[in-house]
């Protein structure tokens, strides 16, 4: 009997291990499909980091109809990236996100022109294009804040568009359509773009979050996914050549078609916008001047109608 007891307690105690283990299985889901702007997470998963710290964690890219937020609040994803002011714009519309890393530290977004731009101004009432996904908040802000009256023309994901001269200048993310568009051709000078960091819009942009219920509940777990998470990206700071062969494996395994080229330009980039501007140092952590900055911008504009604080925004 004392054996049987033994035994028994050691398999009641073996389920209990595997059921806390299956209960550390978790759903990540970066903002669009495959590419070098999420190596960090590839990286982590790849070199064992997640599972390191006792986590299973299964990276599902989002389809084109379905943004990651929708998983975040279907519950089908534990955790997301999503751009800060994205992320608190769904807050002000009620849906609790709590920041749990901050990978990006300055602002990727850039207007490209057929023309040279002397400031802002030299935008008014031209036509320009911006995503139907998004990502267009601060330049509305700026069109809205100086009275522009630009013309904003949706596109999906590709740059057809601004080569075809339909429109007079085209939103772009410095790692990727500016990319494009000089692959396509495009001969651009330094006078055809605006960097939005160089006009006091520099927000910094991707980082993860988590529902508020989800961190209130599983605290541990967040921290863990986070740290194991930041391993990834300081892995691929440090190995960039090895980094680069696990996008390009990722973006395969997913049936995503992979240039090595572009996809090694978004990775110097995306690692080079790690670091802060003033510091020159990578936190990993959102900043309290970059969620001030975020709330002026969209405050004025009438993006959001309250403040998102600090303390709302991280739990910090």
């Amino acid at each position: 009997m004392n054996h049987y007891r033994q035994w028994l307690c050691a398999a009641l105690l073996f389920c209990g291990i595997s059921i806390a283990n299956a209960q550390q299985k978790l759903v990540f889901t970066p903002q669009w499909t495959a590419q070098a702007q999420f190596v960090g997470f590839y990286v982590a998963s790849s070199m064992g980091f997640y599972q390191e710290a006792g986590l299973d964690v299964v990276i599902r890219h989002p389809a084109a109809s379905k943004p990651s937020i929708n998983y975040l609040t279907e519950g089908e994803s534990q955790f997301i990236t999503l751009n800060l002011v994205t992320a608190m714009t769904f807050i002000d519309n009620g849906i609790p996100l709590v920041n749990v890393l901050q990978m990006s530290q300055q602002n990727n977004l850039m207007i490209v022109s057929h023309t040279p731009l002397n400031g802002v101004e030299s935008l008014r009432g031209k036509k320009v294009g911006h995503w139907k996904s998004g990502f267009s908040e601060l330049p509305m802000a700026m069109d809205k804040k100086y009275g522009l009256g630009i013309q904003w023309i949706p596109f999906i994901s590709n740059v057809n568009l601004y080569i075809s001269g339909a429109i007079d200048a085209a939103l772009a993310m410095s790692y990727n359509e500016f990319f494009q568009l000089k692959m396509a051709g495009q001969r651009i000078k330094k006078e055809q773009l605006l960097y939005m960091r160089d006009i006091g819009y520099n927000v910094p942009e991707d980082g993860v979050y988590v529902t508020a219920d989800f961190y209130l509940k599983h605290k541990d777990l967040a921290i863990k996914f986070a740290e194991a998470t930041r391993k990834g990206w300081e892995w691929a700071v440090e190995h960039p050549e090895e980094a680069l062969d696990i996008v390009m494996l990722t973006m395969r395994q997913s049936g995503i078609p992979g240039n090595m080229i572009a996809q090694d330009w978004m990775l110097k980039q995306i690692l080079s916008q790690l670091a802060d501007k003033d510091t020159s140092k990578r936190s990993y952590k959102l900043e309290p001047k970059a969620v001030e900055l975020a709330n002026r911008i969209l405050l004025e504009s009438g993006v959001i109608k309250k403040e998102i604080t600090y303390h709302q925004i991280t739990q910090l």
